[in-house]
């Protein structure tokens, strides 16, 4: 890539499809792939979309419904048709395509209705709704009513274009096949934004898994079974474990859909940055001196752990590099480098750690892997709005509610080793990533979500050093209790700032992305009553 110019479609995009793709065949290591006429367009490969909708319902008439899936099947759009349509803007660009995706899947409250009863062995979905794990999840303020509560939805059609127009009226068709049989809850709508950025500025989706056999892999890309996607298949932890119990046949070429609602607050970011980057010095390194501009977009990316063009901190520690963008260099890193280049806390670092090994394995690494295929939602900040945000109090603006965000949105065979494990095992927790056989605090990721509530107290005592400390504790219940950790000297000076938090999650839910043979089969049995 030389001077400004923008690398073709495929060479710029995370996931590339294998150009000697061939449904059904071996890998080169002997392993099965996934049939791609099977398996809908999105789980993987995703669509490629300017405009999104997503409509969440609620079965109203099961009989109809299921005559109605059957009349909306030749709809859903597969992997292998998703894979013609990223090849046909590659070769004709896509200013003027207006490709329509479409897609479904059913929470467990949905599956249920129609009498699907089956144990799908993931313990977050079989459990029921997201709802019910809002507390584990670090979700503290007010669902959205489609997710307040547990089975509030039934399922999700999901449905991409080119054009706003075109997305509103394909859905509307889509509705009016099953106009008998569900009550729409509610409709969000997302779009891509300038530059491939979500609100807060950053370029979105760089880094994804590269599935062996059906993706090509650029230098850096993590490469995995195809079954840590797409379930019966290598990489799926209950396809590979013998002793435990099997996932219902119907299973197969089906994946694991996480979808949240998460708000953004982008001007108490921005106000954030603009109170705290003195804590960058001028001078770094005695090589390196900044302006106040590049100290200020520095502090930014060392919460990302990119800059906002996706240039990684990793490779280019201070000063942005464009020459980092080139699709071959953008995700060749290991973080095999001091903590002065990435913080452990970076939201990249927290969900996609690299290079952990011997403390973390790479086979739990590799079984972490999600595919996100999120898209923005809401308006741009407008003038009106800035001018009005300077009237607020501090708190006002922290706890602001933001009319734009990300529709969130990923794809796994394991919720309980991608999502769930990435949520709180990664991003909420203040000592991941582990480096050492000593836990060291990190701090959380600041982007994801608001963390889990820690209970806290202070007081006084004579204490006149760092290291090991028990303290002895009274409740106002008179209930006695022992805190035993590490005591570190917290020295205050002109540039220590407090971690806050700018994204609010306002809900979501679990979903089984049935194969399109599911689909059908649920469609052929109520045509058969």
């Amino acid at each position: 890539m030389t001077g400004t110019q923008k690398p073709r479609y495929l060479h710029r995009r995370a996931i590339v499809p294998a150009e000697t793709l061939r449904l059904g065949e071996i890998a080169g290591d002997g392993t099965a792939l996934p049939d791609l006429d099977n398996v809908q367009g999105d789980v993987y490969f995703m669509f490629p979309k300017r405009w999104q909708r997503f409509t969440f319902f609620k079965i109203s008439n099961v009989a109809q419904f299921q005559k109605d899936l059957d009349t909306y099947r030749p709809k859903i759009t597969n992997s292998s048709q998703t894979v013609k349509d990223l090849n046909e803007i590659h070769e004709k660009g896509g200013a003027d395509l207006d490709i329509v995706s479409s897609g479904i899947a059913f929470t467990k409250a949905g599956l249920k209705t129609m009498g699907i009863e089956h144990q799908l062995g993931d313990p977050h979905f079989d459990q029921g709704s997201l709802y019910n794990e809002k507390k584990e999840l670090g979700d503290q303020r007010q669902y959205d009513s489609v997710f307040d509560g547990d089975g509030n939805n039934h399922g999700v059609i999901l449905l991409t274009a080119g054009k706003q127009d075109t997305c509103k009226a394909k859905m509307d068709e889509i509705q009016a096949i099953f106009k008998g049989s569900i009550s729409v809850v509610t409709t969000y709508e997302g779009r891509v934004r300038p530059g491939d950025g979500e609100h807060f500025g950053w370029r979105d989706g760089i880094s994804q898994p590269a599935l062996k056999g059906i993706a090509h892999s650029k230098p850096g890309q993590r490469i995995v079974n195809s079954g840590v996607t797409i379930m019966g298949y290598p990489g799926d932890p209950v396809h590979d474990n013998n002793n435990a119990i099997a996932r219902p046949e119907f299973t197969k070429d089906g994946s694991f859909m996480v979808f949240r609602k998460l708000e953004q607050n982008v001007l108490f970011l921005e106000d954030y940055v603009n109170k705290n980057w003195l804590s960058i010095p001028a001078e770094p390194t005695k090589d390196v001196t900044l302006t106040e501009e590049q100290r200020k977009k520095l502090f930014a990316a060392r919460m990302v752990g990119r800059f906002k063009s996706g240039v990684p901190l990793a490779l280019s520690p201070y000063i942005e590099d464009t020459a980092y963008l080139d699709p071959e260099k953008i995700n060749n890193f290991d973080y095999t480098e001091p903590q002065g280049r990435c913080p452990f806390s970076a939201h990249v670092r927290k969900t996609a750690p690299r290079n952990l090994q011997p403390v973390v394995g790479k086979e739990y690494l590799d079984a972490s892997m999600i595919v996100r295929a999120g898209i923005p939602y809401g308006d741009e900040i407008s003038s009106q709005e800035r001018e009005e945000w300077k009237t607020y109090t501090d708190d006002q603006k922290e706890n602001a509610v933001c009319p734009r965000g990300l529709l969130f949105v990923c794809y796994q065979s394991s919720i309980d080793n991608g999502f769930y494990r990435q949520t709180t095992g990664f991003a909420n927790n203040d000592f991941f990533p582990l480096t050492g056989l000593v836990p060291q605090k990190t701090g959380q990721d600041p982007i994801l979500g608001g963390p889990k509530p820690v209970t806290g107290t202070s007081g006084t005592t004579d204490i006149f050093q760092e290291g090991e400390v028990t303290l002895d504790l009274i409740n106002n219940h008179n209930e006695k209790y022992e805190v035993a950790g590490i005591a570190k000297k917290v020295v205050e000076s002109a540039t220590s700032f407090e971690q806050k938090f700018f994204v609010t999650s306002r809900g979501g839910d679990y979903y089984f992305v049935p194969s399109i043979s599911t689909v059908k089969s649920w469609g052929a049995a109520a045509q058969s009553k």
